[in-house]
C-alpha cells in the first residue's frame, strides 16, 4: 500500500468508528433531553453525523470528491432506476403471497389507504436516505473499492458497519418480542445482503441515486405494511416471513436478486 492508499484506509476507519459511535452519542443526548413523536435531537445527530464526517474527509482529509457518485446518470441507467423502484415492493409482495398460502400472514387489514400512506412516506424517507446512502454508498464503498479489495469483502465490510450503525435506534423501528441474541445476527445478514445489492447497483451505474431510490421505496413500502398494521404476521413465524430485511424469506430473495445483478454485471463487463 502506498502513502495515499494508507491515508484512504485510515480515513475509512475513522469514518466507521465515528459513524458507529454517533448513534450512541445521540441516545445519550435523548436520555438527557427526551424524545417526542417527531423524533429527537439524538436521532438528528445519528442520521447526520456520517454525512458530516464524509464531508470533512473529502474536503479536508485528502479524499476528494471524484468518486462521490452525485451525478444521476439517468439516461444510461434507465433499467437500473426501474429495477431500484420495483425490487423491494416485488420482494415484499412475494414474501406476503408465500406466507398467505401457509396462513402465516393475515392481510384482512389491507385497504386502498395503503397506497396513500405509501406515497406520503416517500418524501421523509427520501430525505433520510440521502444522508444515509451518500455516507455508505457515496463514501465508504467507493473508498474501499479504490483500494483494490475484493468487491464482496467490500460489500460485507460496508454492511457490517452500516448494520452496527443501526444498533442504538434499532428499538425504534422493530416491534418484536424476539431476543436480540437471535434477532441481531439475522438482521446483520439481511443488511449485508442489501449492502451487496446496493453496492452492485453502485458499480453498475457509477451513481448513488439508484441506491437512494431503492432504499426510499423499500423503506416506504415495507415500513408502511408493517408499522401501519396493514399486515399481521403470526409471531411464531415472524423470523421467517417478516418482509423486512431480517426475515429469512426476504434474505433469501434478496440474495437471489444479488446473484442476478452480479451475473448481469459480469456479463456486461465481459462484453465490453
Amino acid at each position: 500500500m502506498n502513502r495515499k492508499e494508507n491515508k484512504t484506509l485510515r480515513n475509512v476507519i475513522i469514518f466507521s468508528i465515528v459513524a458507529v459511535s454517533c448513534g450512541w452519542i445521540g441516545r445519550l443526548v435523548d436520555l438527557q433531553v427526551g424524545t417526542d413523536e417527531n423524533g429527537s435531537l439524538g436521532m438528528l445527530i445519528w442520521i447526520m453525523s456520517p454525512l458530516l464526517v464524509m464531508v470533512v474527509m473529502r474536503s479536508w482529509m485528502g479524499d476528494g470528491w471524484k468518486d462521490f457518485g452525485i451525478k444521476p446518470r439517468i439516461k444510461e441507467n434507465v433499467f437500473y432506476y426501474g429495477f431500484s423502484i420495483l425490487i423491494f415492493p416485488i420482494l415484499a409482495v412475494m414474501v406476503v403471497g408465500i406466507s398467505m398460502v401457509f396462513g402465516w400472514i393475515d392481510v384482512t387489514s389491507m385497504s386502498s389507504t395503503f397506497l396513500t400512506a405509501f406515497f406520503l412516506a416517500l418524501i421523509p424517507n427520501f430525505i433520510k436516505n440521502i444522508f444515509e446512502e451518500f455516507s455508505w454508498r457515496g463514501y465508504m464503498a467507493p473508498k474501499l473499492f479504490v483500494l483494490g479489495y475484493n468487491r464482496f469483502l467490500v460489500h460485507i465490510a460496508v454492511g457490517v458497519v452500516w448494520g452496527a450503525w443501526h444498533f442504538p435506534y434499532l428499538f425504534m423501528f422493530v416491534d418484536t418480542t424476539e431476543s436480540m441474541i437471535t434477532y441481531i445476527p439475522r438482521m446483520m445478514i439481511g443488511v449485508i445482503a442489501m449492502a451487496i445489492l446496493y453496492g452492485e447497483i453502485l458499480l453498475m451505474t457509477r451513481s448513488v441515486w439508484p441506491a437512494v431510490v431503492m432504499h426510499t421505496v423499500g423503506n416506504a413500502f415495507i415500513n408502511t405494511l408493517i408499522l401501519d398494521k396493514y399486515i399481521h404476521v403470526q409471531e411464531e413465524f415472524s423470523y421467517v416471513v417478516m418482509p423486512s430485511p431480517e426475515g429469512i424469506l426476504t434474505i433469501a430473495l434478496t440474495g437471489l436478486a444479488c446473484l442476478w445483478i452480479y451475473k448481469r454485471r459480469k456479463r456486461i463487463t465481459s462484453a465490453r
